[in-house]
């Protein structure tokens, strides 16, 4: 029997490939049975890994401003293939996590550190960048990034603008001879591990800014620089979905360099092995943090539901927590187990309790399924 693990993280409990080898190795003593670990990632934090770990070439690693220019520069890491691609993660840089939590306020972050990772990878010979966009604190559109690559921003009053959500709505010209040729040749892949627009109710100011720290007001006044910069771009940016990713990053980056805005999920899974790894499989387990109804909508485990759907293989899902009124039978699992459901936060985000109570569901699983094939 073979039997394919594609386990996402577990937000602050556990990374994809810990779940993974964890299970691989507690379904490792079952007679009979092939067991292939294919990491999975969606775009956001423990993208770069995930990708790394099919590629050939090496770790980069340089201190770059973080989110907050005010707190201490923070020490980031890239990976640079063999072939000119480079991975880079929005959230290694420019990540929430990087900033307090009394101290987050999307209106002062900045992308800035995350643009100067994406100019040391062109320097050091990259043309292809991969940039994951998930887990960012800022919503300054790629000003902060651009502003890295060579790009300035003026006021109407000829001042430049610091890179910022707060002065979005204050761009009046947008000067772009200082880029270098480098970046005029590098393509850009942009991984949106969600599908909002830019502006609008379910646009990355709305959505996003209050979980950054932004109080309404802020929101407001968000929402206003996004819908400037849309007037800068083009309007039709405005309501593209995935433009609203990472406090809208796409948006200028699309505008002003050789980008291509792709679903983060479906790249991973087209470059991580997963298309060989089905091959012939008896089953499919994944999972992440938490199952609910945006998992079926881009999220990598939805993803792998929906290719187990389409091939005909029986898809478990083993996870944190499931969503109230998630139905697994709805969703065409075989079934669905929340390992910490119930628990005190401590202990349900705890990554070696977490580990141990993902391997034990699984284990669990395969043993029922094994005894539901004969």
């Amino acid at each position: 029997m073979k039997i394919v693990l594609a386990f996402d993280k577990f937000k602050g409990s556990a990374t994809s490939q810990q779940l993974n080898y964890a299970v691989q190795q507690a379904l490792s003593d079952y007679e009979g049975l092939s067991v292939i670990s294919v990491p999975l990632a969606d775009g956001g934090d423990g993208t770069t890994a995930v990708l790394a770990s099919n590629m050939q070439g090496e770790w980069q690693s340089m201190s770059v401003p973080g989110p907050l220019i005010s707190l201490p520069p923070v020490n980031a890491s890239y990976f640079l293939g063999d072939d000119g691609t480079a991975v880079i993660e929005v959230a290694a840089a420019s990540g929430l996590v990087l900033v307090p939590n009394e101290l987050r306020d999307p209106f002062r972050m900045s992308t800035l550190g995350t643009g100067l990772l994406m100019r040391d990878a062109m320097e050091r010979g990259s043309r292809h960048i991969v940039l994951g966009m998930g887990g960012s604190a800022t919503c300054d559109a790629a000003m902060g990034i651009l502003c890295a690559l060579g790009v300035e921003f003026f006021d109407a009053n000829g001042r430049h603008l610091f890179p910022c959500g707060a002065n979005l709505k204050e761009i009046d010209h947008i000067e772009t001879a200082g880029i270098p040729h480098e970046v005029k040749a590098c393509k850009f892949t942009l991984l949106a591990d969600v599908d909002n627009p830019l502006c609008g109710e379910r646009g990355t100011a709305h959505v996003y800014a209050p979980q950054k720290g932004a109080d309404p007001e802020q929101v407001r006044q968000l929402e206003l620089g996004m819908c400037h910069v849309a007037e800068i771009v083009g309007e039709t940016i405005a309501t593209t979905p995935g433009c609203g990713a990472a406090g809208g990053i796409p948006s200028l980056m699309m505008h002003l360099l050789d980008c291509e805005l792709l679903a983060g999920a479906p790249y991973v899974l087209d470059h991580n092995g997963m298309n060989d790894a089905v091959m012939h499989a008896d089953l499919i387990i994944t999972g992440e943090g938490r199952l609910d109804r945006q998992t079926m909508m881009g999220k990598g485990p939805g993803c792998v539901i929906n290719m187990a759907h389409e091939l005909g293989i029986p898809v478990a899902v083993i996870c944190g927590a499931i969503e109230e009124d998630f139905d697994p039978k709805e969703a065409g699992l075989l079934t669905a187990v929340g390992v910490s459901d119930g628990l005190p936060l401590e202990e349900a985000m705890d990554s070696t309790s977490t580990i141990k109570r993902v391997s034990i569901a699984a284990q669990q699983i395969v043993s029922e399924f094994e005894q539901s094939q004969k």
